[in-house]
C-alpha cells in the first residue's frame, strides 16, 4: 500500500523508513565520531556532569499564510514531551509564550537541510544558539519529518544551530503516525549529541552507547516486543522502542542510561552555554 507523508508518495512505510523516516539529519563519518569521543574522554578528568540543567526553547513558526500555524496548545504538549523523554538525564525544558515568533515567508516555509533558505531563517530569527535551543517549523521540503545540527557542528557554524520540525509533525498535526511529537523528541536527541541506535548497521562504527544493541537497520511501524528483529548478535533485542529509532511515534517511548549520560557529556563538551541554570 502507498504511503503518502508531507507531499511526497513512497511505495510504503518501509520504504519511507529506508529513505530516513523523514530524518534529515546528516550522518556523521566516523572520523567525527572518534573525534567527539577523543575531546570527551579528555574533558572527562577536568569536569564533573552536572545534575540539573534546565534548557530554553525559543519557537520560530515559519508560515506560509494561513499554513504553519502552531498553536499555544501543540507547544506545551511538545515540551511536555520533551521533558518527559529527557527525564531521566535531569534536562528539563521551558519556553516563555512572549519570545514565540511566527514570520510568514513562503521560501523559508519550503526550505530544504543545508539550503540558503534554511541559513537566511535562521540568521534571521535564531535566538543566540549557546544559550537557546532554537526550535523552527515549517512545510519543508516535500518528503522530510525535521533534522538537527550535532553538538559538535556548533562552534564551527553556530548560524544553522537548532532543530527544524515538519509544522504537522508537532502533537496533533495531520502527518499520522508521526503526529505525536515524537519526531521533535528523535531530533532534539540529535542536537544532543545522540545518534541513531543503527548507526553503522552491524559492520560499522556504532552509535558508541552500550546499552543499545547493534542491529543492522532502522526498524519502523509497531514491530513486535519481545522478538530479535534485525538485530547483529544472538540473543539480543534491537531497541524497538528507542527514541533514536525509526518506529512509529506511539512506538517510541525511552531513553537508556548510557544515551543519557552521553547526552550530559556532549553538553559538557560542546554546549557550555547551557549551563547557567546547571546544578552541579
Amino acid at each position: 500500500m502507498a504511503f503518502f507523508i508531507n507531499n511526497k508518495e513512497f511505495l510504503n512505510q518501509e520504504e519511507f523508513s529506508k529513505f530516513g523516516r523523514g530524518c534529515a539529519t546528516k550522518i556523521p563519518t566516523p572520523i567525527e565520531i572518534m573525534r567527539v569521543d577523543e575531546q570527551i574522554n579528555a574533558n572527562k578528568s577536568r569536569r564533573q556532569l552536572f545534575s540539573k540543567l534546565t534548557i530554553e526553547v525559543r519557537f520560530h513558526h515559519i508560515t506560509f499564510g494561513a499554513r504553519g500555524l502552531i498553536t499555544k496548545t501543540q507547544r506545551r504538549q511538545q515540551i511536555e514531551l520533551l521533558n518527559k523523554a529527557y527525564a531521566g538525564a535531569n534536562l528539563t525544558f521551558v519556553y516563555s509564550e512572549s519570545q514565540v515568533k511566527f514570520i510568514d515567508n513562503e521560501n523559508w516555509y519550503n526550505m530544504g537541510h543545508g539550503s540558503a533558505n534554511e541559513r537566511q531563517a535562521k540568521i534571521a530569527l535564531g535566538a543566540d544558539p549557546h544559550k537557546y535551543l532554537n526550535f523552527y517549523t515549517g512545510g519543508l521540503v516535500s518528503g522530510l519529518l525535521g533534522w538537527a545540527r550535532f553538538p559538535f557542528d556548533l562552534a564551527g557554524d553556530p548560524d544553522i544551530d537548532g532543530v527544524v520540525m515538519l509544522d504537522e509533525s508537532l502533537p496533533g498535526g495531520s502527518a499520522a503516525p508521526y503526529n505525536l511529537g515524537m519526531t521533535a523528541v528523535h531530533e532534539v536527541g540529535h542536537w544532543l549529541g545522540l545518534y541513531h541506535t543503527f548507526q553503522g548497521g552491524c559492520d560499522g562504527i556504532g552509535d558508541h552507547v552500550l546499552d543499545t544493541p547493534a542491529h543492522s537497520g532502522a526498524n519502523y511501524g509497531k514491530p513486535e516486543t519481545n522478538k530479535p528483529h534485525n538485530v547483529c548478535k544472538i540473543g539480543d533485542y534491537a531497541p524497538i522502542h528507542n527514541y533514536m529509532n525509526y518506529v512509529d511515534d506511539d512506538w517510541m517511548h525511552e531513553l537508556t542510561l548510557s544515551q543519557e549520560t552521553r547526552i550530559k557529556e556532549q553538553i559538557m563538551m560542546y554546549r557550555t552555554g547551557l549551563l547557567n541554570t546547571a546544578s552541579v
